[in-house]
């Protein structure tokens, strides 16, 4: 359960394994951009579905005791049982991370780690600087290299059937 902060507890953090991670200062303008530019496709094709996305801040819990916590920049849900008050409860299927300077390597490692032990079924690293979009798509014991894509690339999305996301809508400001 989300414990009361204390003076030396950042604002706004994630716990993993125990760990707090400080999620301090907000995410630059390209950061956003890139942000609202992918949930605007999301939300989009999900009018009228069954799945939602949130953006963050929005908390996911990892397990049910509610002992960890991230603040993905995207999730998309389509279990609407793990919804509630307080955020996700459980994992979403799909998880979406831009990288800064400050979450490179936690995105990289620790949260991709995390995803594909919660039951994240796709995650996406995307990096601002160099346009690009790492797509893992998790299931059963394998672990596989991520498909990489470019701003010239389209993206599939596997958790649907029939999305596609042009990634120069998502890197052109």
């Amino acid at each position: 359960m989300k414990q009361a902060p204390d003076s030396s507890t950042p604002d706004r953090y994630e716990i993993i394994d125990g760990t707090i991670y400080d999620m301090s200062p907000s995410p630059n303008t390209r950061h956003q951009i890139i942000s609202g530019n992918l949930f605007r496709e999301f939300s989009t094709y999900l009018k009228g579905k069954p799945c939602r996305v949130f953006s963050a801040p929005f908390d996911v819990y990892v397990n049910q005791d509610r002992d960890e916590w991230v603040i993905p920049d995207l999730s998309v849900i389509c279990d609407h049982s793990k919804l509630h008050d307080v955020g996700c409860i459980g994992a979403p299927d799909l998880v979406v991370e831009i990288l800064s300077k400050r979450t490179a390597t936690k995105d990289r490692n620790v949260k991709l780690k995390l995803y594909r032990a919660t039951g994240v079924k796709e995650y996406w690293i995307v990096d601002p600087n160099f346009e690009t979009v790492e797509v893992y798509r998790f299931g059963g014991d394998m672990f596989s290299a991520p498909d990489a894509f470019g701003m010239e690339d389209v993206v599939k999305v596997s958790i649907f059937d029939d999305l596609e996301i042009n990634l120069r809508d998502i890197f052109e400001d």
